[in-house]
């Protein structure tokens, strides 16, 4: 499996750029919404303005196309945040900030990449789902709310790593109600949604630390 996903992806390093964008739009879509088994190829080529045979070029088959597919959701995700956030900042709100502008930055480009990883990794464990990457970063994608992280910034009455939890579960349970509002892509309002994300973090910011660290 990691041998046929490293080959695939160095083939697809020479594919127009635009086109293969149109392809994986098109097929996340499909496969969001129709899972595996009843999504149609026919549909994918005809959304994504390509032949059926350039489509089986690229990916030689159904199976290797969607596969493909969840490698790029953890990838195209996890390499951006890993190369833009500055890890040597210990302030893990401005963190989160970072990643949340990150992550919807990637949705504007991708917007059905929220829906087919929701489809595809439901039933997952992390284990399998980063059997699609074979460069993932298992230390990194631990330590992200731990790592080099700035206590001083903290007031001196705080439990940090119950605040911290408190943060990190917010988030979660902020991103899970966002999805469950999302019906179709033009539901999806970038600046809204990062205006919630943001508020909760400056709520954090005023609560967690000490007065001279927040704005």
């Amino acid at each position: 499996m990691v041998r046929q996903m490293q080959d695939l992806i160095e083939k697809l390093k020479n594919v127009d750029l635009e086109k293969l964008n149109r392809i994986i739009n098109s097929a996340m879509k499909e496969f969001g919404e129709n899972g595996f088994e009843k999504a149609s190829t026919n549909k994918i080529v005809k959304d994504a303005n390509v032949s059926k045979g350039l489509l089986f070029h690229y990916f030689g088959t159904k199976e290797n196309l969607y596969n493909y597919l969840k490698y790029f959701a953890i990838e195209s995700m996890s390499e951006q945040i890993f190369q833009e956030i500055d890890f040597e900042d210990g302030d893990i709100l401005e963190r989160i900030k970072k990643t949340i502008y990150i992550k919807m930055g990637i949705a504007a480009k991708y917007p059905y990449i929220s829906d087919f990883s929701v489809q595809v990794f439901k039933d997952s464990s992390l284990e399998e789902i980063l059997e699609f990457v074979p460069n993932f970063n298992m230390e990194d994608y631990i330590s992200f709310y731990t790592k080099n992280i700035d206590y001083s910034l903290f007031k001196d009455n705080i439990d940090i790593e119950k605040a911290v939890n408190i943060v990190r579960w917010t988030m979660d349970g902020l991103s899970e109600d966002i999805k469950k509002k999302i019906k179709t892509k033009d539901d999806i309002n970038f600046d809204k949604i990062s205006k919630e994300f943001y508020e909760y973090l400056d709520f954090f910011k005023i609560h967690f630390y000490k007065e001279e660290n927040y704005d």
